[in-house]
């Protein structure tokens, strides 16, 4: 859609610029020479349109929001890690989900239980169907590892506020994760230092450990809360 208003303001400023032209250029000697160069610009500006529209969006964020409505996924989620089969979870982390090159863009850390540094993640390609976000990624030392993840967020007809997830990799056969966006007051720093990520992974970690059993006999597309 912004896309869309992007063409359609590019055609617009065409439009204005050829009726305030001045004198000159509707003079045969030199108005000869106006069309084939506004064809020419017009060309360049619709070519490039997609690049234009997808670094208007990067940059302007609140744009993202308005236009994303309820189905703006963008900000920080705690999350826990679980193995399926047994129930134990594997790690706590911190996701964060951004906008870059065109794309949403995913990246992470996780922790193991004992507080240990675990893996780094990010994601490689994403592509959204609300309520749900697939991606491939690379974790570990030098993106050594790789996967694919989908996400499911919810509410799916509100602004989403919490998440259910299942990756998979060679090491990692059957995982289910869940997670939750930190709504952070206003004028709130975000939390950018590792140890404050950490913290707050863990203390999601630890409020939702006593229901773990039960949201893993759910389908992964249930709302947990």
């Amino acid at each position: 859609m912004f896309h869309s208003l992007v063409l359609a303001l590019f055609g617009t400023i065409a439009y204005k610029l050829l009726q305030l032209s001045p004198d000159w250029a509707r003079d045969p000697q030199y108005g000869v020479y106006v069309f084939p160069t506004v064809v020419v610009v017009l060309w360049l500006l619709f070519s490039a349109s997609r690049s234009i529209s997808d670094f208007l969006l990067e940059w302007m964020p609140i744009t993202r929001r308005f236009f994303a409505g309820n189905k703006h996924i963008e900000g920080d989620w705690p999350l826990v890690v679980v193995d399926r089969p047994t129930g134990r979870v594997l790690y706590y982390g911190f996701l964060t989900i951004s906008f870059k090159d065109g794309q949403y863009s995913v990246v992470g850390d996780d922790w193991y239980p004992d507080g240990n540094p675990a893996l780094k993640f990010k994601s490689v390609q994403t592509h959204q169907v609300h309520p749900t976000l697939h991606y491939w990624y690379e974790q570990g030392e030098g993106g050594r590892q790789r996967g694919y993840t989908f996400i499911e967020f919810f509410p799916s007809d509100a602004r989403p506020e919490r998440h259910t997830g299942v990756f998979h990799d060679k090491d990692h056969p059957d995982v289910r994760f869940y997670g939750r966006r930190i709504k952070y007051k206003v004028m709130q720093r975000r939390f950018r230092k590792m140890e404050e990520r950490r913290q707050v992974a863990k203390a999601f970690a630890d409020e939702i450990a006593p229901r773990l059993p039960a949201m893993l006999r759910c389908a992964v597309d249930t709302d947990w809360e």
